[in-house]
């Protein structure tokens, strides 16, 4: 698990008075959960066979990694000194009455004893309903077009060739077969280098050795 702190508001539009506010981002960077897209005809503009897949994994090992991280980035956050409650569009609606409910930004707060949150069964099951609506993507998604053997539902093989297609190769962040837990801009410059290699191999553009 990865987990951003953010020195800003990140989450949902609307109903937020000015401040200065501060996220936590979760994210999973290595998922159990698989989806898949596939083409559904020759076309551009024909639509895909397209599912994320999130939280599909046998097990839900995913959703509760992010269970997890979602509880402990809420004790991080209540410990800090800048802490002065929580945004409830940013957080599953537990119940007026649960330990768990949110903390309002007008409430007196202690920050210097400070207990974990107790999360009853019903809180459970509202911060799973939660998870379950509200998980997305963000930024440097890859591996749609995966570098593997056809069998294992590879599209490109070790030369960037394109299974089935004549003259097409992929030399970008579509080829990873695993995601990338770090920003992704040093990956796809190795890419690129690694391509070039290819190309001016197949082309035979090579300097001659001496």
């Amino acid at each position: 698990m990865l987990m951003a702190f953010l020195n800003a508001y990140f989450g949902p539009p609307g109903g937020v008075e000015p401040g200065q506010y501060a996220t936590v981002g979760n994210y999973t960077a290595y998922p159990y959960s698989r989806g898949h897209i596939h083409i559904k005809g020759p076309e551009v503009s024909d639509p895909l066979d397209f599912n994320a897949g999130y939280f599909t994994d046998e097990g839900d090992r995913d959703l509760k990694k992010q269970a997890w991280a979602y509880k402990r980035s809420r004790e991080v956050m209540r410990r800090t000194r800048m802490y002065r409650g929580e945004i409830p569009g940013f957080h599953p609606p537990f119940p007026a009455h649960s330990k768990a409910a949110l903390v309002s930004l007008d409430a007196e707060l202690d920050t210097s004893a400070v207990s974990d949150i107790e999360y009853s069964a019903e809180d459970e099951v509202v911060l799973e309903k939660f998870l379950r609506e509200n998980i997305n993507t963000t930024w440097h998604s890859i591996g749609t077009c995966k570098m593997a053997p056809r069998e294992q539902l590879g599209v490109v093989d070790k030369d960037l060739n394109v299974y089935g297609v004549k003259g097409l190769k992929l030399a970008d962040l579509s080829i990873p077969p695993e995601n990338v837990a770090a920003n992704t801009n040093n990956t796809a410059l190795l890419v690129g280098e690694k391509a070039a290699d290819i190309f001016i191999r197949e082309l035979g553009l090579g300097q001659p050795a001496n």
